[in-house]
């Protein structure tokens, strides 16, 4: 080691002294032993990443605690509501539907079957809805909510005379179509990240009521029990808006890589490009089930899905108002260009009998 060298170390260790304190002082050195000075510095390095690895973990419970607190205020405190003129009034007597971030998605997109937002009369929470729905009664479609308003529901799929099973959280779109809607999926502003391993696929990720995809094991525990068509609703970055609907669709489980089984009839606007998916496995950048050679489809498209050989549409793609494979694209309408807001809808073919 030069002079020069050991002159910049002794400054280090004389800048530090002066800036963290006594503690800094003591590891200066008292010689000129080259391995007494490094093991110092690397004392003193590792204690300042043991500090800085406990604020960190203190600012992430606090970040924690503060989302708790928040999500306690959001059930308990009156929220501010949307007028008919986009402005925000407080809460009357009656309450309408809360300002959301994607409350208006799915309005226009099929002027003669969906309702204005105006008609609105209850807040679209799970909490208030479940207060509201009579004693022992336990809605187990979004088609069984009584309000008749989109928002979150706990519903209960499988109750019946022995109890009401399970409850589901989801989020129910009630615009659409005359209403009664699963949302399975929902983008509109590119926050969560939908290019997931297959285990995330599996079990669902995002958080109801905004950005999020339900979950393979769901979408096929519903699907397999009583019979559902699927909707999809796009808008892209310039406003338009189109959907497309099939009158029947199943998944498998697990053990068959939820293969898309069952498919129906197509109708709308977007254009048939689902049906190029039928039997097909879903696929993850993580678990590679297409027929597409050595290429692994949901790592060129940054999507899981039933690819094929890859897929004619990506509403899984990445988020943005740009063009390419890896895009959120629905190929018979804007080609590759990424599209602004999407949404994948299930809905009970029948109202089950009571």
């Amino acid at each position: 080691m030069d002079d020069s060298t050991k002159s910049h170390q002794m400054l280090l260790l004389i800048l530090l002294a002066a800036l963290v304190g006594p503690s800094a002082a003591a590891l200066a050195p008292s010689t000129r032993d080259n391995t007494s000075l490094h093991e110092r510095l690397t004392a003193l390095e590792s204690t300042i990443t043991s500090r800085d690895e406990e604020l960190a973990k203190m600012l992430q419970l606090l970040l924690t605690n503060q989302r708790e607190i928040l999500r306690l205020l959001q059930q308990d405190t009156p929220k501010a509501f949307c007028a008919t003129d986009g402005t925000q009034h407080q809460p009357s007597t009656q309450p309408t539907r809360p300002c959301n971030r994607d409350h208006s998605f799915t309005n226009s997109l099929h002027p003669g079957s969906l309702q204005p937002p105006g008609n609105a009369t209850a807040p679209s929470t799970a909490a208030y809805r479940q207060e509201a729905h009579p004693a022992g009664t336990h809605p187990r479609s979004c088609r069984e909510i009584p309000d008749g308003m989109s928002g979150e529901e706990l519903i209960y799929p499988s109750a019946g005379p022995a109890g009401p099973g399970e409850p589901l959280e989801v989020y129910c779109d009630q615009d659409f179509e005359d209403g009664g809607w699963i949302v399975i999926q929902n983008r509109f502003d590119g926050f969560v990240n939908f290019n997931r391993s297959w285990e995330k696929y599996r079990d669902g990720f995002g958080d109801i009521g905004t950005e999020y995809w339900l979950g393979l094991d769901e979408i096929h525990r519903l699907t397999v029990a009583v019979p559902h068509e699927i909707a999809f609703v796009a808008e892209s970055f310039k406003g338009e808006r189109r959907w497309a609907r099939y009158t029947l669709f199943e998944i498998g489980g697990e053990t068959d890589r939820y293969r898309l089984q069952k498919l129906g009839v197509y109708s709308g606007t977007l254009g048939d490009e689902f049906t190029y998916n039928l039997g097909m496995q879903f696929s993850t950048y993580d678990q590679d089930h297409d027929q597409y050679g050595d290429v692994n489809c949901a790592h060129r498209t940054a999507a899981g899905w039933w690819h094929r050989s890859c897929t004619r549409i990506n509403l899984n793609g990445l988020y943005g108002n740009e063009s390419g494979v890896r895009f959120a694209y629905w190929l018979d309408w804007l080609h590759l260009q990424g599209l602004k807001r999407t949404r994948i809808m299930i809905r009970e073919i029948k109202k089950r009998r009571k």
